[in-house]
């Protein structure tokens, strides 16, 4: 055996062991030139679909989006309503900590008390969560507290009840879920929920996507909402708009509480 076949051998398990994520890759490699400009230029990209044809058009080209595509197109919503936001970080720090930084942000689901939103309908900032609060179970009796992980799980379930104005006191079920370069929310509605005094979706009927990406110097915040509601047009509209309008807040306070984290990285 030769010298240097014996190396190779000999350095294998070591290399074997390194995590295969060494850097996270430039925002252009999951978004079009124009869209990323758009992003780096402050702006967000919303786009809605409707009918049989509902799907995703602003999805970043990540596999965990594709994923998320065909999570969609299983459920057959009515609706859905995409969001696309980008984060620049204040510092680069190590990919594992900025998971962790991230993923602890979406599950502080008590944090979200007391967050506005802007309300197409009255043209006005409004209170988006009243109340907001992890529970012990789906029953939604014994309230939790906001609680930190010291590493990344690949997968968490967890219950919550939240209240708001627009569409009631609810109970929901959050499912967290990562990969190497990304972590996720899902949250679905475990009773009827009503628009004011319309009802709009059943049981599981609202889904609530958040997927935050990490490129090497920013994260990419996708969110979709979608639902299976039959409603009149008038409602259906004023309901795509406050999906996208809810998207902006539940960024803007993800954004907030990332640059607090991002201080202790």
């Amino acid at each position: 055996m030769s010298r240097g076949a014996t190396l190779r051998i000999l350095l294998f398990p070591v290399f074997a062991c390194i995590s295969p994520l060494l850097y996270a890759a430039p925002a252009s490699a999951y978004l079009s030139p124009a869209a990323l400009r758009s992003l780096e230029a402050g702006e967000e990209l919303r786009a809605a679909s409707v009918g049989k044809g509902a799907s995703l058009s602003i999805a970043p080209d990540h596999p965990a989006a594709t994923r998320l595509r065909a999570e969609l197109a299983g459920e057959l919503p009515d609706v859905v309503v995409e969001a696309l936001f980008l984060w620049k970080k204040p510092k680069k720090a190590g990919i594992e900590d900025e998971k962790l930084a991230a993923y602890n942000i979406l599950r502080s689901v008590g944090s979200l008390t007391g967050i506005e939103y802007y309300s197409a309908s009255r043209k006005t900032m409004r209170l988006f969560y009243e109340y907001s609060s992890l529970v012990s179970g789906p029953d939604g009796k014994l309230a939790l507290p906001d609680s930190a992980l010291g590493a990344v799980p690949l997968a968490e379930t967890l219950y919550a009840r939240q209240k708001d104005l627009s569409f009631g006191d609810n109970i929901y079920r959050y499912e967290f879920s990562s990969g190497e370069d990304y972590v996720r929310s899902l949250s679905v509605n475990l009773n009827t929920m009503r628009y004011g005094i319309v009802p709009v979706a059943q049981a599981e009927g609202l889904r609530v996507r958040s997927l935050a990406l990490f490129t090497d110097d920013a994260i990419l915040f996708y969110a979709v909402s979608s639902a299976k509601a039959t409603v009149v047009p008038g409602v259906r509209g004023k309901l795509e708009d406050s999906f996208g309008n809810r998207a902006e807040a539940i960024y803007a306070w993800f954004a907030a509480k990332a640059a607090l984290a991002w201080q202790k990285l």
